[in-house]
């Protein structure tokens, strides 16, 4: 039987409502062709813990490329078409850093690609053949594990669960579908290695670096004489970041003893300073001086500090505002960590996880945690005092009850989860009252049918 024009449409477009993510109706396979404008070496650094040492090693990689940028995952990513007949050709180049590289005292997984998502994921793949052309680029991605993307731990989870275990099967799935289950941003990081998608790179700035030294006029353990010698040095530092115009974000004070040891100081900054900020970095050195046990007494002073070009906004706008909301409580922070100690002072952050209990964890320092987006705030539906185990409750005809019986006001809300972990809990929530008035968050174990208060309302 013939078919109408009208049925060759639709079942053309049906046709291509399932293709894959590898094939899309007018749209070339990759915009990587031939020969790519591009070509990015990744040197990948996962044991390198401080990222201030990473800075450094992007300041070192500047004498290779100018266009160099730093991964948050402990990674390099140098652009490096236009060096290559500097450097005579890409294998030269490759055995120059690394070669540079361990005579730096680190050893690197290196990749190639015409794309830095790509070069990153070969990287921590740990393949280092050279990828140059768009057909090299789409079969090495297709081996790669979905472990080694960088994508959040849920999202493996959910894409092994369905039997999804590489690039190449994330690529043979539909796109909408794709989209939806594990959401645009995936996708979007699909079509960026595949150089379907832009990805434009931020290259690193070199920083500059303020060093100064004191002699002091005679040995002391005096904590306000250290001081007094640290403000001299402070003082050089604002006048390099006020002449550059720059910011700073750590401070390393030095104190060395006669026997030749050394007392080392970090002060760390939530926001840059900038050199009318420099009496903060003062007062925060004067807390640590006062409780610091020094181990002999102190020849010389020493304080070091990379400069970052630009400065944050400070003061207020024309309406009279901040322009830094939260310096306040920011400046008592690293106030509090100075006299305390860094560990004494810690943050709430959310997890994803609906168990009210696994729902939170402490930080360190919660901006600065890596996947961190949301702050802790409170559900009206959920309590912000949780016990620190669930009370079991008894029963008062028929009915569970605190301090009297309890009126069962909302809920329930069921919470079941924790399957996977051994902590699995079968819960129906509801928010209570007693005769005094309080207001309770407790529930009924699915498992033994007991109650539980587990959270107080304000």
């Amino acid at each position: 039987m013939t078919r109408s024009p009208k049925a060759h449409a639709r079942a053309r477009s049906e046709a291509g409502a399932r293709l894959p993510l590898a094939a899309l109706p007018g749209q070339p396979e990759a915009h990587v062709t031939g020969q790519p404008a591009r070509l990015w070496l990744c040197l990948y650094l996962p044991g390198l813990p401080d990222v201030v040492t990473l800075s450094r090693l992007a300041s070192w990689a500047g004498r290779f490329t100018p266009n160099v940028t730093v991964s948050p995952d402990g990674a390099l990513l140098l652009e490096v078409r236009g060096s290559l007949r500097l450097f005579n050709g890409l294998e030269a180049l490759r055995a120059t850093v690394a070669g540079e590289l361990r005579a730096l005292g680190h050893e690197a997984r290196m990749a190639c690609a015409p794309t830095a998502r790509a070069a990153l994921w070969l990287a921590r793949a740990g393949v280092e053949q050279p990828v140059l052309t768009a057909i090299e680029l789409r079969q090495a991605l297709a081996a790669i594990p979905v472990q080694r993307l960088g994508w959040p731990p849920r999202t493996v989870r959910t894409l092994l669960q369905t039997g999804l275990r590489t690039v190449g099967d994330c690529l043979r799935l539909p796109r909408e579908g794709f989209a939806r289950r594990l959401g645009p941003e995936r996708l979007r990081e699909l079509d960026q290695a595949l150089g379907r998608h832009p990805e434009p790179q931020r290259p690193c700035e070199p920083r500059a670096r303020c060093s100064a030294r004191l002699e002091l006029p005679a040995e002391t353990t005096d904590a306000a004489l250290l001081l007094e010698g640290f403000l001299q040095l402070l003082q050089g530092l604002k006048r390099a970041l006020v002449s550059r115009q720059a910011s700073v974000r750590r401070v390393w004070c030095r104190l060395a003893h006669p026997d030749g040891n050394e007392t080392r100081l970090c002060l760390a900054l939530h926001q840059p300073a900038t050199g009318h900020a420099t009496g903060h970095l003062a007062g925060l050195l004067r807390l640590r001086l006062e409780t610091l046990v020094l181990p002999g007494p102190v020849l010389n002073l020493a304080l070091q500090a990379d400069l970052e070009p630009g400065q944050a906004p400070a003061g207020t706008d024309l309406l009279g505002r901040s322009l830094r909301p939260d310096d306040g409580v920011q400046t008592l922070l690293e106030r509090l960590r100075a006299r305390l100690g860094t560990r004494a002072v810690q943050g709430l952050a959310l997890r994803a996880d609906h168990r009210p209990e696994q729902a939170w964890r402490s930080v360190a320092d919660l901006p600065a945690e890596a996947g961190v987006r949301e702050p802790l705030v409170a559900s009206r539906s959920r309590p912000v005092w949780l016990l620190p185990e669930p009370e079991r409750l008894g029963l008062m005809a028929g009915q569970p009850g605190w301090q009297g019986p309890l009126r069962l006001e909302h809920g329930p809300e069921r919470i079941e989860s924790g399957w996977w972990d051994g902590g699995d809990v079968r819960r129906d929530y509801y928010r209570a009252g007693n005769p005094r008035g309080a207001v309770l968050w407790v529930y009924q174990d699915l498992r033994n049918r007991g109650w539980y208060l587990h959270g107080v309302f304000g």
